[in-house]
């Protein structure tokens, strides 16, 4: 019995990562030719190892850790969201900046989006989600990226470039912005924040 022809494509990371991209543009996500560029390159399915490639390529979050709660303590975040803060931090190449909360492949993105001149840090409190993103990093090929691991709050001396970042870009769930003072002038700060309302 032979295997149908459209098996094999739909097992093909790079056409189902072109198949998300195109999505995305419909759906008015991604708007520039640079976010495109760096979503086409980028091989999520490297970056989530422990499931099916076709997993990756839907927009959705993969969870990465969970807390003994069986809450999600980190994960992948859906590709729609990536493409949206991605073109809301509008980064070019050389700029300096910074990622809260360390996954990787976010990490690869905004790195192909400042290019070889540009400087990419991430940051993450806990070692074993670090440890994780500097090894998938490395095997990507992106080990140019600095990862520490360090609360964000808190970073230590010679992380904060001098003049601040060109952008800070957080992926983690966020109350306020303790990260505003780390932002260079006229830099963005791009964070999913959480508004509360008091009855």
């Amino acid at each position: 019995m032979t295997t149908p022809p459209t098996t094999a494509q739909e097992h093909d990371p790079s056409r189902l990562r072109h198949r998300l991209v195109d999505q995305l543009r419909a759906a008015g996500h991604v708007r520039t030719a640079a976010v495109e560029g760096a979503l086409r390159r980028v091989p999520r399915h490297a970056f989530a190892p422990e499931v099916p490639v076709q997993t990756t390529y839907v927009d959705d979050i993969i969870p990465t850790r969970y807390a003994p709660d069986g809450r999600i303590s980190s994960a992948i975040s859906a590709p729609w969201l990536q493409a949206v803060m991605l073109e809301a931090a509008r980064l070019r190449a050389g700029h300096r900046v910074l990622e809260v909360g360390s996954g990787g492949c976010n990490a690869t993105l905004m790195a192909e989006l400042v290019g070889p001149s540009g400087q990419f840090t991430t940051v993450d409190i806990a070692p074993d989600v670090t440890d994780r993103a500097t090894r998938l990093l490395a095997a990507a090929g992106y080990d140019r990226v600095r990862v520490r691991t360090a609360d964000a709050e808190h970073l230590p001396a010679g992380v904060v470039p001098e003049g601040g970042f060109d952008a800070v870009i957080v992926t983690v769930g966020a109350c306020d912005l303790p990260w505003i003072g780390m932002v260079a002038e006229g830099g963005r700060l791009v964070a999913p924040l959480r508004l509360h309302q008091h009855v």
